[in-house]
């Protein structure tokens, strides 16, 4: 009996003109919203290429005696494009992928590529394509599901016929979630086609495995806005009063909440802005390095005209003994402010995000971004990454350059140690693998939607009055 209403409601919904317009829809935008993105990605890594060989001859020729023309000698670094951005540009798009690595910090760099109008109406991506379109017609093909029936009478007499309430409802979700299933699954693969025939290898197991993933989560998010529209339909007795409650619950699970989340971040977790955390780091090492020159200069540890070697290296390492308590706290004091700053970042989009993932929507837009490679744990490696690198250039160049600003004279610099810039140690952004991106989390919440939403169908139907 289940099949038998299915099959009704396939045939019906292959019929309606939604259908038709959702398909249309469907392979049209999502394999060019797949191609655009794999180009979008083609570009990003080809100017991250060649920007970081450009970096690379600059350092094979850079003398050491340049370094000393910089107040504040810095190495670039660029986050390297995630093949799987193709189905989510995440935070590829909106998170400086050029990082600048300094002595003291790490601070964010010019854009690497030039941007577009593009960045003021957003994109359109696969994720975008689900998360609204799919989300939405899920809604509008199961808002009249049951009011149809009240209204034509029909529901009367199905219930009459020994056809239990349990049976209908099913029956009802799959016929009309396989018609709502199959265009997303045609224009998934029509897309995986066209990226192959791009050139791109989509059958290269790591890519394969996250591309499966989005699809699972992608059709299990559209199921949970179907059961979510035949909760509704089963609930209200008239389809005007069907649409008008369904539009309004895809507007708050699909608009509201995930944004009432951040919101509700910012407000109980303020955070001080970049600008103002750059401005409190510099002016605590302008101060130090103003207290270690004076230092410097009270102990007369200025060269003679023309010093020998023997001289000069004993008064280098002479300097080298008074400056380094000084070296030592500016540090530690941008290190705290930055420990600070980071923490509190921390928490903020922590909590941002667990409100926003409450709903299936901000769930699945985590879940997705995370399977691409492009969410806020990918963004947040980048950004440990390079703070883990510059402990590297720490030991390797910075700690063997001194830096004195010598109140009345200037800035004097000199090297306690062999430099070899062609030798630094290169940037390198740990990967992660498909299986430890996926978050369990989520899947858990979208399927307490789905369940959640399953039982609260069943109920209104059970308590239908038939007379």
């Amino acid at each position: 009996m289940i099949w038998i209403i299915a099959q009704k409601e396939i045939r019906d919904n292959l019929l309606s003109l939604r259908f038709l317009l959702l398909f249309l829809l469907a392979v049209v935008f999502i394999p060019a919203s797949l191609y655009t993105n794999y180009r979008a990605y083609q570009a990003r890594l080809s100017d991250q290429q060649q920007v970081e060989k450009s970096n690379r001859e600059y350092l094979r020729n850079l003398q050491v005696t340049q370094i000393f023309t910089a107040a504040n000698f810095a190495i670039d670094i660029y986050w390297p494009p995630s093949p799987a951005s193709v189905f989510a540009e995440g935070f590829e798009d909106i998170h400086p992928r050029h990082l600048v690595v300094g002595k003291n910090s790490v601070e964010y760099g010019a854009p690497l590529a030039v941007g577009s109008s593009m960045g003021l109406f957003g994109s359109i991506d696969y994720l975008f394509v689900v998360e609204f379109v799919f989300s939405l017609f899920a809604i509008l093909m199961s808002f009249d599901a049951i009011t149809r029936e009240k209204e034509n009478g029909t529901l009367r007499s199905i219930l009459a016929n020994a056809v239990s309430r349990p049976v209908l409802a099913t029956g009802k979700l799959v016929g009309g979630y396989v018609t709502l299933a199959l265009p997303l699954v045609v224009s998934f693969l029509v897309g995986l086609l066209t990226l192959q025939l791009s050139g791109m290898s989509v059958f290269e197991p790591e890519f394969l495995a996250r591309a499966e993933w989005v699809l699972v989560s992608s059709l299990l998010y559209i199921a949970v806005f179907f059961l979510l529209g035949l909760l509704v339909s089963s609930s209200v007795s008239s389809t005007y009063a069907a649409l008008v409650l369904s539009l309004a619950v895809w507007l708050t699970v699909v608009l509201v909440l995930p944004r009432a989340g951040s919101l509700a971040a910012q407000l109980w977790r303020p955070v001080k802005s970049d600008q103002v955390v750059w401005l409190e780091k510099l002016s605590a090492a302008n101060a130090i390095e103003m207290e270690k020159g004076k230092a410097v200069q009270d102990a007369g540890l200025f060269p003679k005209t023309n010093p020998s070697a023997e001289e000069w290296g004993k008064l280098q390492k002479r300097r080298s003994e008074v400056a380094a308590p000084f070296e030592d706290r500016a540090v530690q004091a941008i290190r705290r402010i930055e420990g600070d700053y980071r923490r509190r970042k921390a928490e903020q989009v922590d909590l941002g995000l667990t409100l926003a993932r409450l709903s299936p929507a901000g769930a699945f837009v985590n879940f997705a971004t995370e399977m691409s490679d492009t969410g806020i744990r990918a963004a947040d490696r980048f950004t440990n990454d390079a703070e883990q690198y510059r402990e590297v250039l720490q030991q390797e160049l910075f700690s063997k350059i001194l830096r004195y600003v010598i109140p009345g004279v200037g800035i004097t610099m000199g090297l306690t140690g062999p430099i070899n810039p062609a030798t630094l140690s290169e940037f390198r952004l740990a990967r992660v693998r498909a299986r430890d991106s996926v978050a369990g989390v989520d899947i858990a919440i979208l399927l307490s939607w789905f369940l959640a939403a399953a039982v609260l169908t069943y109920g209104a139907l059970a308590r239908y009055d038939v007379r």
